[in-house]
């Protein structure tokens, strides 16, 4: 149905032609395009998801009291892990204290992993490989959908445009028209 307005065509307008051609620039964009702004995208989105470990320090620490049973139904963590404190020593011998996510039901005194910055804050654990290319792979998904959603409004918006153009034109051809054959249009 597309190809008719790049034809050979006695009917055919220059508004025509211009919709077939921006018709097919936007499927090249869309078929060339998309792919490729994923994933590059999905690659620095795995890169940078890599790269929150840089400067991260896996240091063992103990719980300084039993950590609850169970969690609490507003936790927002998974099923197993609940917020307890933790006592860690720090490179120079001084002890720091901070809360931490450790499984449900852990005894004081028990071992837990914590990561810390450089000043010696406690940091989120960083993401496994595994975590970073799954982040890597949602993030080229939604960038290459957003592209998508972006080229197809793009399209539409300007094939709107090109259709009130040529109802004008069909409503200017019919005035003329009936001028000619002495009617009044009201």
């Amino acid at each position: 149905m597309l190809l008719w307005r790049v034809r050979r065509n006695p009917l055919k307008r220059r508004s025509d032609v211009a919709e077939a051609w921006i018709a097919m620039a936007a499927a090249a964009v869309l078929l060339l395009m998309v792919p490729a702004v994923g994933v590059v995208t999905a690659g620095v989105g795995e890169r940078s998801a890599l790269d929150q470990a840089e400067g991260l320090h896996r240091t063992a620490a103990r719980l300084v009291e039993n950590a609850p049973a169970t969690p609490s139904r507003f936790s927002g963590m998974a099923d197993d892990r609940v917020r307890a404190t933790v006592r860690w020593t720090m490179p120079d011998g001084s002890f720091r204290t901070g809360e931490v996510s450790v499984a449900a039901g852990s005894k004081a005194g028990s071992s837990s992993t914590v990561w810390l910055d450089d000043a010696g804050r406690l940091r989120p654990a960083p993401p496994t490989s595994a975590q970073a290319k799954s982040q890597g792979a949602a993030l080229g998904a939604a960038t290459g959908a957003g592209v998508c959603v972006l080229v197809a409004g793009i399209w539409w918006v300007v094939r709107v445009r090109l259709e009130v153009r040529r109802r004008t034109q069909w409503d200017r051809a019919w005035a003329e028209f009936n001028s000619r054959r002495g009617h009044r249009h009201a």
